[in-house]
């Protein structure tokens, strides 16, 4: 399955795919990958997803690819989630949350949750704006000098490559259509 987001995801990132639909999906990767588990916020930020316009493959590969770097981040969530948890100000809003039917079930009293998602939320927008401008860079400097390389012509000469690079081909004529 991941080389299948691999692909599509190189089929996007140099077709003429919106830069902000892509970045937004690695956005979402992100804010998804902070969430411990599939939490009830998780799977509304997931189907929020869907109901968007953005790249699912990048959105997907991004998600693989945070989730693996997300328990480094665990610390930092846990801090942050327990002091929002922990403002005075805020107690009589968590306790009415939490004592409303189906609420405590999103485990937004945990503060790995709660970092998480204030986290992610925090780091959307930026990381939205960095991706687009990388997706940017990438089609007006980097794809040129790559596709033209001596190390790309030899790589491509691989059975596996190619054959990923025929589904990449097909996908683009798919998607053409």
């Amino acid at each position: 399955m991941p080389v299948k987001w691999v692909t599509k995801f190189l089929a996007g990132i140099n077709a003429n795919k919106r830069p902000g639909e892509i970045a937004a999906g690695m956005a979402f990767g992100f804010l998804l990958a902070l969430q411990p588990g599939w939490t009830v916020a998780g799977i509304a930020f997931f189907a929020l997803a869907f109901m968007l316009k953005i790249n699912m493959p990048a959105l997907f590969l991004s998600l693989f690819l945070f989730s693996l770097a997300a328990p480094a981040l665990d610390v930092p969530s846990d801090l942050v989630g327990g002091f929002i948890l922990n403002q005075p100000a805020l107690q009589g809003f968590f306790t009415g949350l939490y004592n409303l039917p189906l609420v405590p079930y999103t485990r937004f009293n945990d503060t790995l949750v709660m970092g998480g998602f204030a986290l992610g939320i925090a780091a959307w927008l930026p990381l939205f704006f960095v991706f687009r401008a990388l997706v940017g860079a990438y089609r007006n400097t980097l794809r040129e000098k790559i596709v033209n390389s001596n190390f790309f012509k030899a790589f491509m000469k691989f059975p596996l490559v190619s054959k990923i690079s025929k589904l990449i081909g097909k996908i683009l004529d798919f998607s053409a259509d």
